[in-house]
């Protein structure tokens, strides 16, 4: 029993280094395959564009998996705003679209290479164009309208009379520097894009920080999962393999069946039976010679007696 111990902590031993081994290679390994995976998936995906509410501007609502980041490139000349997302894909619900709107006429989509170009038509060159996003849901905001008013108005300085009488005065005060408005936008209308702006920055180092702190929650329970299946398979196999090890290593001793001793009217049977056989054997021997002695005195007088034989027999009682 001993020596079937001594092998169950052998195979103990080999099984739990077999499977530490083969945890510590296969574990990294996989990691390594959803990081490569991780890294050539793009980052962000956008389900459909659709049309929302709003109660005087085009409002535009992208649905979107993931950070909510792009470039915005402007062509009010043209007519044209262009929105740039990398690392993104486009669902099968994002195509170029026509519009019958007020301030948008159409919208194109390129897909290339991981980055989706969003192409919006405006019918209108002087059109106001904000956009922020949503985390819940994870949307980004456009917001058009469109005005017939000029884009831009032009402050001009100070006449020249009114200079030249400073000049004259001795006056040094600083003339004012021109500055450009856009109509139809107040000061607090430019504070509440300049804190849009800023909000949208910490949302997004807020979602990259979330990020990381889910990789890193994944990671712990890939390890924990890797831990707890170590432990259940080596448990699982040393209740397996006991009785298996306990059977093969059981000897099975035969004892060999005792005979007892002949008992002495055993052994005098043997003997008379021996005395028949040879007395039956001697009888047989002198018949025999008696039988060769008398066929070699008397011929004749056997021939006779074999010829009678064979007529009383007969072909037909043979």
């Amino acid at each position: 029993m001993s020596k079937t111990m001594i092998l169950l902590k052998k195979i103990r031993l080999l099984t739990f280094l077999s499977l530490a081994t083969l945890l510590f290679a296969w574990g990294p390994l996989n990691l390594a395959k959803a990081q490569e995976i991780d890294e050539f998936a793009p980052a962000t995906h956008i389900e459909r564009i659709r049309i929302g509410p709003h109660p005087h501007d085009t409002r535009l609502l992208l649905d979107i998996e993931g950070p909510a980041q792009y470039r915005v490139s402007a062509n009010f000349k043209e007519k044209i705003i262009e929105l740039v997302f990398d690392d993104t894909s486009a669902g099968p619900k994002v195509i170029p679209r026509k519009y019958r709107d007020k301030n948008l006429s159409a919208i194109d989509v390129k897909s290339n290479e991981g980055q989706v170009t969003l192409t919006l038509h405006l019918k209108n060159p002087n059109t106001r164009f904000f956009h922020y996003s949503k985390k819940t849901p994870s949307q980004i905001v456009l917001d058009l309208k469109g005005t017939s008013e000029p884009f831009i108005k032009t402050q001009i300085g100070e006449t020249e009379k009114k200079k030249s009488s400073q000049l004259k005065q001795g006056e040094t005060e600083s003339q004012k520097p021109k500055t450009t408005r856009i109509q139809g936008l107040t000061s607090e209308q430019i504070q509440q894009l300049v804190q849009s702006d800023t909000e949208e920055k910490l949302k997004k180092r807020r979602v990259e920080k979330e990020l990381e702190q889910a990789k890193q929650i994944d990671l712990g329970f890939e390890v924990a999962k890797y831990i707890l299946g170590l432990i259940f398979v080596i448990m699982f196999f040393t209740r397996v393999i006991r009785p298996i090890i306990t059977l093969m290593t059981t000897s099975v001793e035969v004892t060999p069946k005792v005979q007892g001793a002949p008992t002495s009217a055993e052994l005098e049977a043997i003997e008379d039976e021996k005395k028949r056989l040879g007395d039956m054997g001697a009888e047989a021997a002198e018949i025999r010679k008696s039988v060769g002695e008398f066929v070699e005195k008397d011929p004749k007088y056997t021939a006779g007696i074999v010829r009678k034989w064979m007529r009383e027999k007969g072909p037909g009682n043979a």
